[in-house]
């Protein structure tokens, strides 16, 4: 039997998640609580050696790979695929999600994108290939895959791995979920199948944690 983990995380915190602002493929810098962030990421992955790191192209991402990486003592390259990046938010970038009257009204479907932007399908669609062809095959080949991305990303991994079934062309996501700020998601593979998955908590985001019922429709 073959066992391998991978590990989904996204990126620390920026100053436009604390602002709620939309980032989209903005390439935003980690802020200092985001770089705090990665590092007690490290602690929580260090039992995992990894065989292999994805991060998106932007900085957010990469850097929060890097810290953590260094944090669980572990030192390996870290790949960057522009497949991975955020979802495109198009006209609505920079824009302030509960405040501007546009974003507030516009209707989310799976398969409708903001102005200009990427639809969760598109997204979906990209992020599923690069699992296919870039990460199955390795989890199939017994290593341990790490991928440091985006709260957008990450949902769509969700679709990508089997958790949740794709939504129908002209409704909602309806299993859209908060996703934490450098909080590890650990997926156990037997075979090639993936046969558990769990989160662990980031102490740091954890402290810095918005109010309650912050989630959103959006990426930021």
């Amino acid at each position: 039997m073959t066992t391998a983990k991978l590990v989904l995380m996204r990126h620390g915190e920026t100053d436009q998640n604390r602002l709620r602002l939309m980032t989209g493929q903005l390439d935003i810098p980690l802020n200092k609580i985001g770089e705090e962030q990665a590092r007690a990421a490290g602690p929580l992955i260090k039992d995992i050696p990894f065989d292999k790191a994805y991060s998106s192209t932007l900085s957010r991402a990469f850097n929060t790979a890097a810290l953590a990486l260094k944090a669980a003592g572990q030192d390996i390259p870290i790949e960057q695929r522009k497949e991975i990046v955020e979802g495109d938010s198009g006209e609505f970038t920079g824009r302030n999600i509960d405040t501007d009257p546009e974003v507030k009204k516009f209707v989310r479907l799976y398969d409708t994108a903001p102005p200009g932007g990427e639809s969760d399908k598109q997204l979906v669609a990209r992020v599923q290939k690069f699992f296919d062809e870039e990460v199955l095959p390795r989890l199939k080949r017994g290593e341990n895959v790490l991928v440091v991305s985006h709260s957008g990303t990450v949902r769509a991994f969700d679709i990508a791995l089997g958790l949740y079934p794709a939504p129908p062309d002209g409704t909602p996501w309806p299993t859209r979920r908060s996703v934490p700020n450098a909080g590890p998601s650990v997926h156990e593979y037997e075979d090639g199948v993936l046969k558990k998955s769990y989160d662990i908590e980031n102490p740091e985001t954890k402290k810095a944690a918005q109010k309650p019922g912050n989630v959103s429709k959006f990426r930021l």
